[in-house]
């Protein structure tokens, strides 16, 4: 009986070690039809070919000179040329960072030795928001990757894939300035007193250069105006005026509220012209009379 056990034992642990075994084959079958051997890339630095481009950087934002507040976004695209037209190159982005005035250290965007995806254009964008004021400039590095397939080898179980490989640079650079201080105004006129024509001058100087003037007079709205401007036409009374200016960075500030007075003299009456005619040809008329009864006499 115990034989017979042993028998059966040794039938059931030869079956399960023959299905095993068949089971592997058939997966190993299936992996060889897929990819019969392990690919091993190798690669040959070499030069860029005659006529390959660089990386092409368009920088949109900011542009060389602008103004800008705190909010302020680096925004640019990256075009990968084509190739010479060679049917086995892959040529495409491999390397793009940038560096700032304000910091010594370069910030990586991205970064592969191998990209596996080659796009022609790819836009991207920097929130600069956390960077300081001041006179800034920024340049933004481009390294393209490219490869040509020159040859394989096959040395069980490696199948060796030969390509030549090289990179070519380009960067960009722009200088802008990020304002964070809004304007000062000085008014000179008007002042807090009284005058006494209609027509007053609104004088005033500004620190730096503006984007936009406002002025509102008696709180009836703002008008806007390009430097210094005369108020005409004001009647008799209290009157105010505010100005507001904003700096080429947008920078909004507004002057103290400033008020004055208009007081103006009544005119002299003015005789109409033909009572004045009518009292000159009076006196005339007199002045001969007067001057007939001298010569009688």
């Amino acid at each position: 009986m115990i034989a017979e056990m042993k028998k059966t034992a040794t039938t059931i642990a030869l079956a399960l070690v023959f299905l095993a075994a068949t089971s592997l084959v058939a997966v190993e079958i299936q992996v060889s039809k897929a990819n019969p051997y392990y690919q091993e890339p190798v690669y040959t630095d070499v030069p860029p070919p005659e006529g390959t481009q660089a990386p092409i950087i368009i920088i949109q934002t900011p542009q060389n000179g602008s103004f800008h507040p705190k909010n302020v976004t680096l925004a640019f695209d990256v075009i990968i040329p084509k190739t010479n037209g060679e049917q086995q190159a892959r040529y495409g982005l491999s390397e793009l960072y940038y560096k700032g005035s304000w910091n010594t250290e370069i910030t990586v965007i991205t970064r592969a030795h191998i990209p596996e995806k080659f796009d022609d254009n790819t836009s991207y964008s920097v929130d600069l928001s956390d960077v300081w004021g001041g006179n800034l400039s920024i340049t933004v590095y481009a390294v393209g990757l490219g490869t040509i397939l020159t040859g394989q080898e096959i040395v069980n179980p490696y199948m060796y894939i030969y390509y030549d490989r090289f990179e070519i640079a380009s960067y960009s650079t722009v200088s802008f300035i990020k304002d964070l201080v809004p304007p000062r105004i000085s008014v000179l006129s008007p002042q807090n007193t009284t005058y006494t024509a209609p027509d007053v001058k609104l004088d005033f100087t500004v620190n730096e250069g503006v984007s936009q003037i406002l002025y509102s007079l008696d709180n009836k709205g703002n008008q806007t105006i390009s430097g210094n401007f005369t108020l005409t036409g004001l009647l008799d009374g209290e009157h105010s005026v505010t100005l507001f200016v904003a700096d080429l960075a947008g920078n909004a500030v507004s002057s103290k509220t400033l008020f004055f007075d208009v007081n103006s003299p009544e005119p002299f009456p003015i005789v109409p012209v033909a009572v004045a005619t009518v009292i000159s040809l009076i006196l005339l008329c007199t002045g001969l009379l007067v001057y007939l009864k001298k010569r009688h006499r």
